[in-house]
């Protein structure tokens, strides 16, 4: 069998002898659409090759570096999702519960019926009674908030949210729990029982609950920049880049993906103000020279 480069060759000789004994222009033309469309053939053959062999390399190199990955998508690891929110505070009423939705980049305060208030954080859902009755009152949370409880004896406020159930009389307290994300619970005043697969832990001020990357609930101190969000600020001393980008990724609705395992536990001291746009936010990121922060179509990339 002849090889296409013989082919080719040929088919080359034939035009340009075809060109020496004056052919008609419908053969000229019939002649050098026949050897474009093999040339145009052989090259589609040779790209679809050479990127397939590329992307094999690639995905070997990345599983010998990195092994499993956490919520592994085809261009990284993914830390956050967004979410479908509206583009504006929504209250929605039905059979006697409201539910409040915020949009992007804000936060929403909102004063429940037992004088309980509630800063609801970006791109946040909570779900409530219009007025509470019977022995408990109960909530549940998808997102962030932060509660004043007010304090009714012999009536236990409760906040549910996918993973964790916290259970206060009177106290003041952080939730966040966002989809993906990593969800804990920081206590300021008073004292709370926080109830993680059927167990319940007691909890006092200054401490933190949270969920680690391997599914168990750990205790710690609360950090001092944790309550920064309800102040407006994106605020990190020493804070892990995985908890950093998923926050950011909260605030402003961006999925994060990390194309580099390596990066998600890279520490960085950081602050700025949330009401600046996610470009600048990404700009003084990508400018301390950890990695580059880049918004795509898709999102927000860390390579």
């Amino acid at each position: 069998m002849k090889s296409p480069d013989t082919n080719d060759h040929r088919l080359e000789a034939l035009l340009r002898e075809a060109l020496t004994q004056e052919p008609t222009a419908e053969e000229t033309e019939h002649a050098w659409q026949a050897f474009a469309n093999r040339r145009q053939k052989q090259r589609t053959r040779r790209t679809l090759y050479i990127a397939t062999a590329s992307v094999a390399a690639i995905l070997a190199v990345v599983f010998l570096l990195h092994g499993t990955k956490p919520n592994p998508t085809p261009h990284g690891i993914q830390v956050f999702a967004s979410i479908d929110a509206p583009q504006q505070i929504t209250f929605t009423e039905k059979d006697g519960r409201t539910l409040a939705a915020t949009p992007a980049g804000t936060t929403a305060t909102i004063m429940l019926s037992d004088s309980t208030e509630v800063l609801l954080g970006a791109n946040s859902r909570l779900e409530y009674p219009t007025h509470f009755v019977g022995k408990s009152r109960e909530v549940t949370l998808s997102g962030e908030a932060r509660f004043h409880v007010a304090k009714h004896e012999g009536t236990p406020f409760i906040v549910h949210t996918q993973e964790l159930q916290t259970q206060v009389f009177g106290t003041v307290f952080d939730v966040r729990a966002y989809p993906q994300g990593t969800p804990d619970v920081a206590l300021y005043e008073g004292s709370i029982g926080v109830t993680y697969r059927g167990e319940e832990h007691l909890m006092r001020p200054g401490e933190q609950a949270f969920i680690d990357t391997d599914g168990a609930l750990q205790l710690t101190a609360t950090p001092a920049h944790r309550s920064s969000w309800a102040e407006g600020f994106f605020t990190y001393d020493n804070q892990d880049l995985r908890t950093v980008m998923q926050e950011i990724g909260a605030w402003y609705n961006l999925s994060v993906t990390f194309e580099t395992a390596r990066l998600l536990d890279e520490r960085i001291h950081f602050r700025l103000s949330r009401q600046q746009p996610v470009d600048v936010i990404l700009q003084v990121l990508s400018d301390m020279g950890i990695a580059q922060f880049v918004r795509g179509e898709e999102g927000i990339v860390v390579r």
